[in-house]
């Protein structure tokens, strides 16, 4: 990748995000829409306004980014937003720069000072201060992670390909000027349910087991992370994985001990059931809630890592259906 484009966190768009139900509806509730002109605040070589034009969006546009690139159907012109934000505008759109901040330090590339770690959500925040209405392209991860939800309309979980030099998972998260208490979440065209909802499909267990990641003599397996053809995350016996490859870093391939007073365990039930929990759950949430890898399986989905958070509650709940 070009050291230069790194450095300002820059992927270009090559797949039409905006040709989809959410957004259309989104689009069409902004008051006097037809009539706004639109704002790019990082446009890059200005293929969201392409996009938008090629689905026979008539709006004007002003497109600003800190290196524009030239483009014979409109003028981007050449402006650090971050540092000089455009305003006067009511409707943003835009796919800002990803820079996560401890690449840019393994890179010894420059970063802003802020509470955040990484650039697209200082672009966020900068967007949702100064405009009533944005939509961004933005890492998938956003979704769980809790920040700007409070004006957030919608999120597209969009599984094409859409940059050009980069496989890294994204959204296309749509925000109102007004306070909300719940959004959306599409899988590209397909309604999923409402955030809240979907955060409550793996129920809360009622206690804890004790258990031990990274135990290299754990009576439980996890294959935590996909395969690149299908989703193969599950538990199996802890013999089913050799000793000598689980490290206290593990996050792929791991042992979990289970410390328990309950010497009559039947592990083939327990692991069993753990792994129908999981696959459940799974399904019901689209795996929106279980971290995505760059890169699409043959499946056209997205690998995706199941957290410990996660694993120690599925075994919790498994152990309470079975013991009680």
């Amino acid at each position: 990748m070009n050291v230069n484009k790194k450095a300002k966190g820059q992927f270009f768009t090559i797949t039409n995000p905006f040709d989809n139900d959410l957004f259309l509806e989104w689009f069409k509730n902004i008051p006097n829409i037809k009539n706004e002109l639109l704002l790019e605040p990082f446009a890059g070589s200005g293929n969201i306004v392409r996009m938008l034009q090629d689905i026979d969006f008539k709006n004007q546009w002003k497109c600003f980014d800190i290196e524009p690139i030239k483009t014979k159907s409109f003028q981007i012109k050449k402006q650090d937003t971050l540092k000089n934000y455009p305003k006067g505008f009511s409707v943003a759109i835009t796919n800002p720069p990803y820079l996560a901040k401890n690449s840019a330090t393994r890179n010894n590339l420059p970063f802003p000072e802020t509470k955040y770690d990484d650039l697209y959500k200082v672009c966020l925040e900068t967007m949702l201060n100064n405009n009533k209405y944005v939509v961004a392209i933005i890492p998938e991860s956003f979704i769980t992670q809790g920040l700007f939800h409070n004006r957030l309309y919608g999120v597209v979980s969009l599984t094409c390909k859409m940059f050009e030099d980069t496989d890294c998972p994204v959204c296309l998260a749509l925000f109102n000027d007004n306070e909300t208490k719940d959004f959306v979440i599409y899988s590209d065209n397909k309604e999923i349910g409402y955030y809240q909802q979907i955060k409550q499909s793996l129920a809360q267990p009622k206690n804890s087991l004790n258990l031990s990641f990274n135990n290299p003599k754990g009576e439980i397996g996890l294959f935590g992370v996909d395969n690149t053809k299908e989703s193969s995350i599950k538990f199996v016996h802890g013999d089913c994985i050799e000793s000598n490859i689980v490290k206290p870093t593990s996050r792929a391939i791991t042992r979990i001990g289970l410390d328990t007073n309950n010497t009559n365990i039947n592990y083939t039930l327990f692991i069993n059931s753990a792994n129908k929990i999981l696959n459940e759950y799974r399904e019901s949430t689209y795996d929106l809630f279980l971290t995505a890898f760059k890169g699409l399986r043959k499946d056209n989905r997205y690998r995706r890592r199941l957290d410990y958070q996660n694993a120690k509650k599925i075994l919790d709940i498994a152990y309470e259906e079975i013991y009680g």
